[in-house]
């Protein structure tokens, strides 16, 4: 697993994918998102998880299985 953890964890999921897509913190769900929408837009992909260093290991799976 990526080591994202505490708020140095947060920064890094910010540097390593915030360029790519937008990543969404819901406080009262406590959960982590990312929307990542393809070059011609005909595809939009939602990646949600509790934990920050998990949600970049499956950014990280996703991207890799492009």
């Amino acid at each position: 697993m990526t080591n994202l953890t505490g708020p140095t964890g947060i920064a890094a999921l910010h540097q390593q994918y915030a360029t790519r897509g937008t990543l969404v913190y819901e406080a009262n769900l406590d959960v982590w998102s990312a929307s990542q929408r393809s070059a011609d837009g005909r595809r939009h992909r939602v990646i949600c998880d509790r934990d920050p260093a998990a949600l970049a290991d499956k950014l990280s799976a996703a991207e890799a299985g492009q």
